[in-house]
């Protein structure tokens, strides 16, 4: 199975952006800057985040611009408990409410179509060679991935691969999101009109 956060539920720093909707990069300066130590899991020393953390990510790109940084670490100090609720930061003029428990029902909800995309999509060594497939066939996610980045249109896609749903398509663009390749990015094989197109027969229909 892909790495899913369902079970441990501590996400990598491109698992949080993609549940908060903010990029990477964004993660990552929440990390160095502003989250709480203990919002931060090392993992064979790389950073992961609690759920709570991810809230805070989510926080930092909804609140304007002009709250310090030192006001935005006091609120996300104080998220992670039990009981979520309404914070006030600040005072005077600089005096915010922030509406903690919306927010958290979003990712909340962003973690759901998260994990309902990831369970469509297995990886199980007896089938191409462990490469992560959507479950109950034999079709790549990933090179499903790759003609989706390169310009190919559902219904091509599914003109070539019948067993393919929507839902699919869109869990592909999630994994490949997720799972970015290491390395230097492989040369194209398919563009659109080519004479010839690389394709993966789905033999679980046979």
């Amino acid at each position: 199975m892909p790495d899913r956060p369902a079970d441990s539920e501590l996400f990598t720093p491109v698992e949080a952006g993609i549940v908060a909707g903010v990029p990477a990069k964004a993660v990552y300066k929440a990390i160095r800057e502003r989250l709480p130590k203990a919002a931060i899991v090392r993992r064979r020393g790389k950073p992961h985040l609690t759920k709570a953390a991810v809230v805070c990510v989510r926080l930092d790109r909804e609140l304007p611009a002009d709250v310090p940084v030192g006001i935005r670490r006091a609120v996300y100090r104080q998220i992670g408990g039990a009981r979520l609720r309404r914070l006030s930061c600040g005072s005077g003029v600089l005096s915010y409410v922030v509406d903690v428990p919306r927010v958290a029902r979003a990712v909340q909800a962003d973690l759901a179509r998260y994990r309902n995309a990831m369970a469509l999509i297995v990886e199980d060594p007896e089938i191409q060679g462990g490469a992560a497939v959507f479950r109950g066939t034999r079709i790549l996610v990933r090179q499903i991935a790759d003609l989706i980045a390169e310009g190919a249109s559902e219904q091509e896609l599914r003109a070539d691969y019948p067993r393919l749903t929507r839902r699919m398509l869109a869990a592909a663009h999630l994994f490949a999101a997720a799972r970015p390749r290491r390395g230097r990015p492989r040369a194209p094989t398919w563009r659109r009109g080519a004479a010839t197109r690389e394709r993966v027969v789905d033999r679980s229909s046979a």
